[in-house]
């Protein structure tokens, strides 16, 4: 099949990623979609907001899903489901009618009240840091090794996901837009967007959205989900091929 007549579909990676977090899905579903995996403002290669705040966010995704050729298919991993499902409620005419959220962020009533409180420790923790020193320690391989182990489930694949996570991990732009990031993942939740079909993928195993309450909300919501066994928030790295194959299926 050409090119130009595969659907697009756009991938959007979430907190401390880059596209290169999306490949191993992106790999397994390039025969059927023409996929694009854009790095989100102040990550990879784009250059951070003037206000990097969730509105910024949705007004950038806006602009670049409107500057494409067609109609896209849109799907968000963490804090990137935050971003696509807040941009497709939105936006619902700039997108086609089914959405794919990838260990979407959901919070209980007690998730939301303590949610604010690692954004505001991180601050405290970096205020007396000069610009460079915080860029240097949000960087480093033991934020990194931290975080990997504490989002990955399967540990048999600890260790590489460890070195991939460090490796594309630490692409940020400056302190100040990881922390506004930070912000919105840990303060902002995703939505189920009305008048669309919406595949939760979720990881059983995920720590940071329970898979009891990620399936009440799917229920209530209207959505399908779909559960992927022995795998944590890091189901993009733990069972890529696994999350591609639940999309093909859905998207069709």
């Amino acid at each position: 099949m050409k090119t130009k007549n595969k659907p697009i579909l756009v991938l959007v990676h979430g907190l401390r990623g880059s596209h290169h977090g999306l490949q191993y899905i992106e790999k397994s579903l390039r025969d059927d979609f023409e996929v694009r995996c854009p790095d989100i403002p102040g990550s990879g290669e784009n250059p951070e907001l003037e206000t990097q705040d969730l509105e910024g966010h949705i007004e950038w995704l806006h602009e670049y899903i409107t500057s494409l050729p067609t109609k896209p298919f849109v799907a968000g991993h963490s804090m990137g489901s935050i971003i696509v499902s807040h941009y497709v409620a939105k936006y619902p005419r700039d997108v086609r009618g089914k959405v794919v959220l990838i260990s979407p962020v959901f919070r209980g009533r007690l998730g939301q009240i303590l949610g604010r409180v690692p954004y505001a420790a991180l601050r405290v923790v970096m205020a007396p840091l000069s610009k460079k020193r915080q860029h240097k320690v949000l960087a480093s391989r033991k934020v990194s090794w931290v975080i990997s182990h504490f989002l990955t489930y399967d540990k048999g694949k600890q260790q590489w996901i460890d070195e991939l996570h460090y490796e594309y991990s630490g692409r940020f732009a400056s302190a100040r837009s990881l922390l506004g990031d930070v912000k919105i993942a840990t303060t902002e939740e995703a939505v189920l967007p009305e008048g669309k079909d919406i595949l939760v993928v979720f990881g059983e195993k995920d720590k940071l959205t329970s898979c009891r309450l990620a399936k009440r909300r799917a229920e209530v919501g209207g959505a399908r989900y779909e559960g992927i066994d022995q795998a944590g928030h890091l189901v993009n790295y733990e069972a890529p091929e696994e999350v591609a194959g639940k999309i093909r299926e859905f998207l069709g």
